[in-house]
């Protein structure tokens, strides 16, 4: 009699994990207006975004990292719309209020970066200057590549130079593990358990903002596991490499602290290629956040230099 309960309870804990895994890697999510921005109807996934700032069709295109959202931009763009600047950022599919498909594909380099061109499209920007943040420099790297009609400077910050200069945390691939991945995922809301997977991406001393705890809630579960466009991009060639190759100004901001995508190591591959990144210091993975001053100022100086 005990051995059937057993049995019994085993099978029943084994179907609710299987129909978990089905119900959240199904979930998709349509595009929602998220803080303070709206929505952009697109041939492809919408997109949300939040515009600062005078019209015009040249703007600073901002795109923001992994897990994160438009609300990271938010002290940055509005410093930079006070300098007389059209600012534009962007939620990337997945992310923040912008729609999350089922389709993978929509969360590689190529999807990503297909879906600015359409919002910049859409929004009538004809020259872009792109400011990427970590994943989001990833992107602006594809974007560039594939536009070089439309974008005329890039400014990254913090993004992999390579592959393997991203700091994986002991438990990080358990996430996207079948079936116990998702039941896993179902903790994501909880503050207690994202958070020292979320300090990773700040200073061990600046305190994680509540609106990073809000965003990483944003994602679906493909979202969380399909968003490698940094592995993607480095796996063909070194993320250092194309900028260094693109025929445009570019120019590597760093958080002297950063422990995400390791200073020392990330900032000597970018020197090897010919970049010489400029240090915020202080700073850990996100200094569009932790140091917004120092980082504005450094995309100002840039974006007013000549050739």
């Amino acid at each position: 009699m005990k051995l059937r309960i057993v049995v019994v309870t085993l099978v029943a804990v084994v179907v609710a994990l299987l129909v978990n895994a089905f119900a959240v890697t199904q979930h998709q999510r349509p595009a929602e207006a998220f803080a303070g921005g709206r929505v952009l109807a697109l041939d492809g996934p919408d997109l949300n975004v939040r515009e600062y700032g005078p019209p015009g069709e040249r703007a600073v295109v901002l795109l923001h990292g992994y897990s994160a959202s438009i609300e990271w931009w938010q002290e940055d763009a509005a410093a930079l719309a006070g300098t007389g600047m059209r600012v534009v950022a962007i939620d990337l599919v997945g992310h923040g209020g912008s729609e999350a498909p089922r389709d993978a594909d929509q969360y590689g380099a190529a999807g990503q970066a297909a879906a600015v061109r359409r919002a910049l499209d859409a929004l009538g920007v004809r020259h872009a200057i792109l400011v990427g943040h970590s994943m989001g420099g990833v992107v602006a790297t594809a974007v560039a590549e594939r536009n070089p009609d439309v974008v005329e400077r890039v400014v990254v910050s913090d993004t992999p130079a390579d592959k393997g200069m991203t700091a994986t945390l002991p438990l990080a691939k358990l996430a996207c593990w079948p079936v116990v991945g998702p039941a896993a995922d179902r903790l994501r809301g909880v503050d207690a358990v994202t958070q020292s997977s979320l300090q990773t991406g700040f200073a061990d001393d600046y305190p994680v903002p509540q609106f990073a705890h809000r965003s990483l809630e944003q994602m679906t579960y493909t979202g969380v596991c399909q968003s490698d466009a940094g592995d993607e991009l480095n796996a063909e060639r070194a993320i250092a490499d194309r900028l260094a190759g693109l025929a445009i100004p570019v120019v590597v901001v760093w958080g002297e602290r950063d422990v995400l995508t390791p200073t020392a190591t990330n900032v000597a591959r970018y020197r090897a290629a010919g970049l010489t990144p400029t240090i915020l210091s202080g700073s850990g993975h996100s200094p569009n956040v932790e140091a917004p001053d120092a980082f504005v100022a450094a995309v100002v100086d840039f974006i007013g230099q000549t050739r």
